[in-house]
């Protein structure tokens, strides 16, 4: 039995298998204070604690998911280069929010940071937590953060800004297809697309974009 569980096979049915049933059972049920990346990463958690399975053996499948993040985040570049006619259309107010959003989240991080007095290395663990998570671990560890740290928050980030996304734009009364889509872009990265995608086709071709070019302001004033 101890074979099964350290077969990579286990890992990847187990992590697709969950999001698959946790995804179905979020479209019947529509609890709004869950999606299914959430629901899968609470069922995984249980059912690794409660069955006795290491993270380690179960790792050695989930990792090629891992794998894939940094080539998926690549492919983003296809819809910049199909849309690159909207993201010119809007340069610049696209660029003035991304680059707003940018100030905005660093000063965030840093107050946080110093109002709960924390040591440098978890701040700047902090402060990539709105770019998409390939680019965000490596310029974390590049600048000295904690990898496990950055993670946690760009997941937490993304999944918090995806549930309260609608009623912002409610509250304060945000209609623009642009505007919707560069926040939720630029601020929830992938988790925040999906959002966006469902809200309206502008919205989410906006959204990747956004994540390309938060992405690359990012890596370039961020250090």
């Amino acid at each position: 039995m101890t074979e099964f569980f350290v077969n990579p096979l286990f890992g990847l049915s187990l992590t697709l298998g969950v999001y698959v049933l946790s995804d179905k059972f979020l479209r019947k049920y529509k609890l709004p204070v869950l999606n299914p990346l959430v629901l899968s990463i609470v069922v995984i958690i249980l059912f690794l604690h409660f069955s006795g399975i290491s993270y380690k053996d179960y790792n050695i499948g989930g990792n090629f998911l891992t794998m894939l993040i940094t080539p998926a985040t690549v492919a983003l570049a296809i819809p910049l280069y199909k849309n690159f006619r909207l993201l010119k259309e809007n340069f610049y107010p696209v660029m003035a929010a991304i680059l707003a959003g940018i100030v905005a989240n660093c000063l965030v991080s840093v107050g946080f940071g110093y109002f709960f007095s924390l040591h440098k290395e978890m701040v700047i663990s902090l402060l990539p937590k709105s770019v998409t998570t390939a680019i965000s671990v490596d310029l974390s560890h590049t600048m000295g953060g904690v990898n496990a740290v950055t993670l946690a928050i760009v997941v937490s980030t993304g999944i918090f800004g995806s549930l309260i996304a609608t009623h912002i734009f409610r509250l304060f009364k945000i209609e623009s297809p642009v505007a919707r889509g560069v926040a939720l872009g630029s601020t929830s990265h992938a988790i925040g697309t999906a959002k966006a995608i469902e809200i309206g086709e502008i919205e989410g071709i906006i959204s990747g974009l956004a994540i390309c070019v938060n992405g690359i302001l990012t890596v370039l004033l961020l250090p």
